[in-house]
């Protein structure tokens, strides 16, 4: 039998509402592959890092550790490349370019550091692309279920909602409104199309809400998370975020490097809600805010039309599409590879691009055989080999390996 990894895991810890971070630690703690010491990156201890870390079979990151900064992952890569026989497997959140929490920034913290696995969200050829000079060996470990946290739901007779998204909305500096459209599309018309619509993309639920919501909801829409234009020097976005500038003027804004953001995530998460609430407007506000009211348009027509996409498939599944599936909510979604993971028709109900076949869609969705024989055929996919237990077993073997 082969022995479990003796393990640090790093993690940036503080309460928070996005519910894929607990699931993949819990993973860690709970996988008969791992033997998990778990240290928060905001407390570490970095000389004892440094005179510990060959003490450890496996030094594994999580996607917090980079998802919106790596101040922290940069002032520690020196202890963690030092290592003499411990391997390093990190994760890298928010694959997608930003300039509040730049891909630039994260790939050369992971340069500095010298993993020696990279563990991608996105497709393999993806992460290649964006990770391929920085020694590691790039493997996709994208994100799969819960299944102790999001169960099969009540019957859909007893589920009172039909059509449920609690989400952000998708920013124009991302050059895709591809979510934004396919939401915005169900709040308007969901009536129109006799189905009852709890849509609310200002708030967003803890993990035992959100899996209680799913559960009352007979579907949801989306569509793959990421953006068709990924480039490894940000400057795309860079440059709309130049652009959106001019709406800015006469504000104090709190920039992304503040020592007010370090001391903000320290806060309870309603308590940051409630901040973030009043810098979205007002005299003062936060850097990594949009201005409100910006046509997606005018952006896409001066930036995205003419840019240059991506050189690789460059859109991922999320963490909410194995959500729904384990509560047996059916999505409805727009088409995409989702890591090859879906096919539609049998995992989920089409929606093609420009939303021309919505009435068949939402007729299938009505059918109660057919909804249910979507939602039955994913759960059982998704239990053979896309629970975290799985990716537990191919991390274990990219560290051993």
């Amino acid at each position: 039998m082969t022995h479990r990894l003796k393990t640090l895991l790093l993690a940036m810890l503080y309460e928070h509402r996005a519910s894929y971070y607990d699931d993949w630690l819990d993973a860690f703690r709970t996988s008969p592959e791992f033997a998990c010491e778990v240290v928060n990156i905001r407390r570490i201890d970095r000389k004892r890092l440094s005179s510990t870390v060959d003490d450890y079979d496996a030094v594994v990151l999580l996607h917090n550790c980079t998802a919106d900064t790596v101040d922290e992952l940069v002032s520690l890569a020196p202890a963690l490349a030092d290592r003499r026989s411990s391997r390093v497997l990190a994760f890298v959140g928010n694959e997608y370019n930003s300039a509040f929490a730049p891909l630039s920034e994260k790939i050369a913290a992971l340069r500095a550091l010298r993993p020696d696995v990279i563990a991608t969200q996105l497709l393999e050829e993806a992460g290649a692309y964006l990770y391929g000079d920085t020694g590691a060996r790039v493997i996709s470990l994208p994100h799969a279920l819960n299944p102790a946290a999001f169960r099969p739901g009540p019957a859909h007779e007893r589920r009172r909602i039909d059509i449920g998204v609690r989400s952000f909305r998708y920013p124009v500096s991302l050059g895709d409104d591809d979510r934004n459209r396919i939401i915005d599309f169900f709040a308007k018309n969901g009536p129109q199309l006799h189905l009852s619509i709890d849509i609310d993309q200002n708030t967003r639920f803890d993990r035992d809400d959100w899996a209680s919501f799913l559960s009352d909801c007979r579907g949801t829409v989306s569509s793959e998370a990421g953006s068709w234009f990924l480039d490894r020097d940000d400057k795309l976005a860079r440059d709309v975020h130049q652009h959106l500038s001019r709406f800015r003027r006469g504000w104090l804004e709190i920039g992304r490097r503040s020592a007010f953001r370090k001391l903000a995530r320290g806060l309870p998460a309603a308590a940051r809600d409630w901040l973030a609430q009043r810098l979205k407007s007002g005299l003062v506000r936060y850097e990594g805010f949009e201005p409100e009211g910006i046509d997606f348009k005018d952006v896409a027509d001066l930036f995205f039309k003419t840019a240059n996409k991506a050189p690789v498939y460059s859109k991922a599944i999320s963490s909410r599409h194995f959500d729904a599936i384990g509560t047996k909510t059916c999505q409805i979604m727009l088409p995409g590879r989702y890591n090859d993971i879906l096919r539609p028709h049998e995992h989920f109900i089409l929606l093609e691009s420009e939303l021309q076949n919505v009435e068949e869609a939402v007729g299938k969705f009505r059918d109660l055989a057919e909804r249910q024989a979507v939602v039955e055929r994913a759960y059982e996919h998704v239990m053979s080999a896309h629970t975290h237990a799985h990716r537990m077993v191919t991390a274990a073997a990219a560290l051993r390996a």
